[in-house]
């Protein structure tokens, strides 16, 4: 009796070890994160903290028309981070 429970044990940790899931690569993404293009299309302007300030260099005037929203920053920064490449907390800022 021993022997065939061990036999059944031994045959499901076998199956369980082998068995994948396959997920799609594009589960993850609503697609507007892939890069500034796609974001901008939805937040023309870009999306920051509440706080947040656009950091620039030389003469150039700073965004001040981005959307504020904590979540929305914050899911495109987990996202992806190329978003705000001068971590001024304003991801893909646009004039």
């Amino acid at each position: 009796m021993h022997s065939k429970s061990f036999a059944v044990l031994a045959g499901l940790a076998l199956a369980a070890s082998t068995l994948t899931v396959a997920v799609p690569a594009s589960a993850h993404t609503t697609g507007i994160h892939d890069n500034c293009t796609k974001f901008n299309k939805v937040y023309p302007h870009g999306v920051g903290l509440r706080g947040a300030r656009d950091r620039v260099k030389g003469s150039t005037a700073p965004v001040t028309n981005f959307k504020r929203a904590n979540t929305i920053y914050w899911a495109a920064e987990h996202h992806n981070g190329d978003l705000d490449r001068d971590n001024d907390r304003v991801a893909c800022e646009k004039h």
